[in-house]
C-alpha cells in the first residue's frame, strides 16, 4: 500500500497554480481593455456603456470563479508541503481612508497578483467598518495570525511578515505590507 507522503501531489499542485496564473492573467488583461474603453474618445457612448456593461459582469464572474479555485487549492493542501501565501499591500491616508495597493499570492518564490478585492474584504476583517486605529487592529490581527503559525508550523516564521511605514510628507500616510500563510483564508473567507 502507498503512502502519500505530500510530495507527490506538487506537480498537481503547480499546474494548478499556473491555471491560477492564466486566470490573474485573463483578469488583468479585462481590467486593463476597461481603462483602454474610458481613455477612447472615437467610441460612441452607447458603446462604450454597453462594452463596459458586459465586461465588468465577465469581469466581476472571473474574480469568483478565481477566488473559488484559490479556495479549493487551499483545502487540498493542508497536508502538503507547498508554501502557498498571500501578500497584501495597504495604504492609510488620514485616519479615514484605507486602500489596497496590492494582493499577491506566493508559491514558494513565485508572484501571481490576484483581484484586490481579497485584500479589502480581509482588511474590512481586521479593522471592522471604522477604520480608526487601523493599525494597531491590524498589527493584532498580524500577531494573532503569527503565533498560530508560528505553532503549526514549529517555529518556523519565515513565511509571516509585517512592515508598517510612517510617512509624513506630502502628507501623512501609512503603509502596510503583510504576508502570511495563504490558509488565512481559510480563517476568515472572504467573497467577490
Amino acid at each position: 500500500m502507498a503512502v502519500n507522503t505530500g510530495r507527490s501531489a506538487s506537480p498537481e499542485f503547480r499546474e494548478q497554480f499556473m491555471t491560477l496564473k492564466v486566470m490573474s492573467q485573463n483578469i488583468k488583461n479585462q481590467e486593463q481593455f476597461l481603462m483602454m474603453i474610458d481613455r477612447q474618445d472615437t467610441i460612441p457612448d452607447m458603446a462604450k456603456r454597453l462594452s463596459k456593461e458586459a465586461v465588468t459582469s465577465d469581469l466581476q464572474s472571473n474574480k469568483r470563479v478565481l477566488l473559488d479555485f484559490l479556495y479549493n487549492m487551499l483545502a487540498r493542501s493542508e497536508n502538503q508541503q507547498e508554501n502557498l501565501d498571500v501578500e497584501f499591500h495597504y495604504i492609510m491616508i488620514g485616519k479615514d481612508f484605507l486602500e489596497v495597493d496590492k494582493s499577491i499570492l506566493w508559491l514558494d518564490d513565485v508572484e501571481l497578483p490576484i483581484p484586490f478585492e481579497i485584500g479589502e474584504k480581509l482588511g474590512k476583517i481586521m479593522v471592522g467598518e471604522d477604520i480608526s486605529g487601523a493599525i494597531k487592529k491590524i498589527t493584532a490581527f498580524y500577531k494573532a495570525a503569527e503565533t498560530r503559525f508560528d505553532r503549526e508550523q514549529f517555529g518556523n516564521l519565515d513565511r509571516c511578515s509585517l512592515i508598517v511605514l510612517e510617512e509624513h510628507y506630502p502628507q501623512a500616510s501609512w503603509h502596510i505590507k503583510m504576508r502570511l500563510p495563504a490558509r488565512i483564508l481559510n480563517d476568515n473567507p472572504v467573497s467577490i
